[in-house]
């Protein structure tokens, strides 16, 4: 072989290996991940999110289209002109612009990376999802009429849905309260207890929403007259005593060790506090779609209420303000280990430790409606023991932050604490609720399952249970 060729096949050579290293820097296998965020297979106006990551070079392009009996529509394109690991694309269909119509589609994802693989055009996934295109909301319409409400109190709104509806209910500023269906013979019509938070301003208003599977939602005004009502402020001094003997313990022995005496009562009194209230809120998820409860609410026998609902109290410690709080329930108080009788018939849904609230049982009285009776000293039920209003379960006691021997009683609706004060009272309870329901019992009839109408001793007619 001659020099000369030699010479070439070695520049040859050498530009081959340089060609490689330069290359193979931008060659990578991982094809681009697409996740489409979809609840379901229908597709509607609320927006949803396709997330798309790249483990490699980063993202070069994406498309997004839909496919229907019209043809191929596009929603998005994007090109991104620097390498992008992740992006979360939203969509949102406006159908007069797009000239899309409901029923069955298609919806294709395509997502292309910046390799330098498969002849320079890159790792491309495509992603291919039958939808269902719905494009109208569903109907509701408003049954009850009267909404008078005490502001941080309790209500009840009936109203009709459509067939369509996947999920409805009451909203009271950002609150939700789910309906439930099932009580009367028109299967359309619902019930929502809910209630107007005592820390939501008084301008927040108050609706009925109806969402079908594919987000598309119906939103009615509830018209509502609120009371304004003056909570108690008050002040609490803090002692060293007291955060060592009640609060310390309701910590992790290290944590307690390490931090100050404020630091632990922020702990405990802020943090803590909040963290259990969200466990409540949990809790009084679980409620059964029945009405269990009969009758007024009972006051626990010979009870002194010592602190009210929503009580704004401003702690001190070492004479300077540290914090301040909200207490959510009425303090009841008789004499030491006092029995504690239920509120009402219901089902046990929760009995343990409830960290500020000490030993704590909650009661379901279905529909939403819980009661919270904490700082107990014995247990007597178990979760799902059906109780008996007046029925004996527990003694009252001190446990957790109680400085002395009560019962915190406390009443929730969907997890948010109201008045106990409304549920204890018989006329508002026909006035705002039994009213309510006898009036649209005339209109729409009573379910089959419902039950017989039950009677308390005073001859009025109350819920009774029922399945959904």
């Amino acid at each position: 072989m001659s020099k000369g060729r030699s010479f070439l096949y070695y520049i040859i050579i050498v530009l081959l290996v340089a060609g490689v290293i330069y290359i193979y820097p931008e060659i990578e296998w991982h094809s681009p991940e697409v996740h489409v965020k979809l609840d379901s297979e229908y597709i509607g106006l609320r927006p949803f999110d396709i997330e798309v990551k790249d483990k490699g070079k980063g993202l070069k392009k994406i498309s997004i289209s839909l496919i229907d009996e019209q043809g191929e529509t596009t929603l998005v394109t994007k090109d991104y002109l620097t390498p992008v690991k992740e992006d979360k694309i939203t969509v949102e269909l406006d159908p007069k612009k797009l000239g899309i119509k409901g029923g069955p589609a298609e919806l294709i994802i395509v997502a292309e990376d910046r390799s330098r693989l498969k002849l320079f055009f890159g790792n491309r996934t495509k992603i291919s999802k039958k939808v269902k295109l719905d494009l109208t909301a569903p109907k509701a319409e408003l049954i009850s009429t009267e909404h008078r409400l005490n502001h941080g109190g309790s209500g009840l709104v009936i109203y009709k849905a459509s067939d369509d509806t996947s999920k409805s209910g009451a909203m009271a500023g950002g609150y939700f309260f789910p309906g439930y269906k099932g009580y009367f013979k028109n299967p359309n019509v619902y019930m929502s207890f809910f209630a107007y938070p005592f820390d939501l301003s008084s301008d927040q208003g108050l609706s009925v929403v109806a969402e079908d599977e594919a987000g598309n939602s119906k939103i009615i005004d509830v018209p509502y007259k609120l009371k304004d009502i003056r909570y108690r402020k008050s002040n609490v001094d803090v002692s060293e005593k007291f955060i060592e003997r009640k609060m310390s313990p309701l910590l992790d022995r290290d944590d307690s060790e390490a931090e100050d005496l404020k630091n632990v009562f922020l702990k405990v009194n802020r943090d803590l506090r909040k963290e259990n209230n969200q466990q409540i809120r949990e809790i009084g998820g679980k409620s059964s779609a029945q009405i269990i409860w009969n009758g007024a609410f009972h006051q626990l026998s010979n009870s002194k209420v010592e602190s009210n609902f929503a009580d704004d109290r401003t702690y001190y410690y070492e004479n300077q303000p540290i914090d301040q709080q909200y207490h959510l329930g009425y303090d009841l108080a008789v004499t030491k280990r006092y029995p504690v009788e239920v509120a009402n018939d219901g089902v046990v849904i929760f009995v343990g430790d409830l960290g500020i609230y000490g030993n704590t049982i909650i009661v379901d009285h279905g529909m939403g409606i819980t009661t919270l009776y904490g700082h107990l000293s014995t247990t007597d039920v178990n979760e799902g023991d059906r109780v008996k209003k007046k029925q004996i379960i527990a003694g009252t006691g001190q446990t957790g932050l109680a400085a002395g021997d009560h019962l915190h009683y406390g009443v929730y609706i969907s997890g948010i604490a109201v008045r106990p004060i409304e549920w204890w009272d018989d006329k508002w309870i026909n006035d705002n609720i039994i009213n309510k329901i006898r009036q649209a019992r005339m209109e729409f009839g009573t379910a089959d399952n419902a039950g017989d109408q039950s009677k308390d001793e005073n001859s009025k007619e109350y819920p009774t249970p029922q399945a959904n």
